[in-house]
């Protein structure tokens, strides 16, 4: 059991783990110090008073003081998906175009939750024959009507991101075995591979990640400038990593050592 530690305390420790550009949400941080969450929303407000964070992506990022985002218009949730497509839309689409060129035809394929692999769905859409296995209720929702069988996993639904979670979304996983995992990332500047934000899903990703023969991350090239703490997965556990042509050269260098690097074409 962890030592109680006084706010101070508390306060120092979360913001060493949000160093280096590390997210935290904070139902994470809760469980990390086993305390409330209310107790944490009080250690983020007295820190983000301070100007040491602000809100990020329904959690917390440390501060850069020379950052122009306004913490004041900063909602406390996640942000919807919806939302997140409107990010960098064109680049997200051609990402999904290429990957589609590593699903080989009738693949049982698993897609994580997030905006980019909502995109990935869309596209699937369009074709058919496939075995689709997913826990993100938009997912499903949009192939629902395509020439594909389609397969959701039950649990509790994460309302913040539309996506079952918790045990029983594990084991049911657990039992399936599939061609291709298709997963996003929430970034992956300070780790050594591709990030979550939430405990339970990293969980999920973890088991698909397991029963797969072929592991795909779809990630535009803004996600090499910020992290997550919770990484699921060593780049040398992914077979491919799809983005664009916009990360930088010392990210790609560190990646490439690990897995394959596939550049989307460039926007039009």
């Amino acid at each position: 059991m962890m030592k109680k530690l006084t706010s101070t305390q508390r306060q120092q420790q979360i913001l060493e783990l949000l160093s280096d550009g590390s997210a935290a949400k904070t139902a994470d941080l809760a469980e990390h110090f086993q305390v409330s969450r209310e107790t944490i929303r009080l250690d983020l407000l007295e820190l983000t008073g301070q100007g040491l964070v602000q809100k990020w992506f329904g959690g917390v990022i440390r501060s850069n003081p020379s950052s122009s985002v306004s913490t004041d218009t900063q909602d406390d949730s996640f942000p919807a998906v919806h939302e997140r497509m409107n990010r960098m839309p064109d680049a997200k689409m051609q990402i999904c175009r290429k990957a589609l060129e590593l699903i080989p035809e009738h693949a049982t394929i698993f897609i994580d939750t997030g905006s980019t692999t909502l995109y990935f769905a869309r596209m699937l859409r369009a074709l058919s024959g496939y075995t689709i296995i997913s826990t993100s209720l938009q997912i499903i929702n949009t192939l629902c009507g395509s020439s594909n069988k389609l397969i959701i996993c039950g649990g509790v639904i994460d309302t913040d991101i539309m996506s079952a979670s918790g045990a029983p979304t594990v084991e049911f996983l657990q039992q399936l075995r599939t061609d291709v995992a298709v997963f996003g990332s929430s970034g992956f500047k300070a780790n050594s591979g591709p990030t979550g934000l939430a405990f339970d899903y990293s969980h999920i990703k973890k088991t698909a990640l397991k029963n797969t023969l072929t592991s795909i991350v779809l990630a535009d090239s803004s996600k090499a400038g910020y992290s997550s703490p919770l990484q699921f997965a060593d780049w040398s556990e992914i077979d491919y990593l799809v983005t664009d042509p916009g990360m930088d050269a010392a990210s790609m260098e560190a990646i490439g050592i690990h897995t394959k690097i596939i550049l989307a074409p460039r926007p039009l």
